[in-house]
């Protein structure tokens, strides 16, 4: 079973963070039952988020705890695109600094040139419109 966990923010932010976790596990990766996943809401100086694959199934996400509305929801789409990338296999992490995408090496390309970066750009605003579309209907 998939396992999502959130640490810091507020209660109305660890709620919203881990329900968002689990909509993108859906959507995106609905066939794959062992994930790990750890959230840590709190105060990162120079991104609004990252997310680090520990194992081949566990992860963990830091998100800018001051972030509000459709920022907070597209910073956690955007780094659970890039769990769904590493739990495919799609983006794989040797070491801090190299980073292979599809099989090809992609260290020392500049952050805006790096594919795996431009892909969770593109999906993360659609997943934040089907997040919301989906929450308007559990009302």
């Amino acid at each position: 079973m998939n396992y999502v966990e959130v640490k810091g923010g507020t209660k109305k932010q660890r709620e919203m963070a881990e329900e968002i976790a689990y909509f993108c596990i859906h959507k995106l990766m609905p066939r794959i039952r062992t994930l790990d996943v750890e959230i840590n809401l709190k105060k990162i100086p120079d991104a609004q988020g990252y997310a680090m694959c520990l194992d081949a199934r566990e992860f963990e996400l830091e998100i800018e705890k001051t972030l509000k509305g459709d920022d907070f929801i597209t910073c956690i789409t955007h780094e659970m695109v890039h769990v769904w990338q590493y739990a495919v296999g799609t983006l794989k992490q040797y070491t801090n600094q190299r980073h292979f995408w599809k099989g090809k090496e992609y260290t020392g390309v500049p952050y805006s040139k790096q594919p795996w970066e431009r892909q969770a750009y593109r999906m993360q605003e659609t997943l934040m419109d089907e997040y919301k579309a989906w929450k308007k209907e559990q009302v």
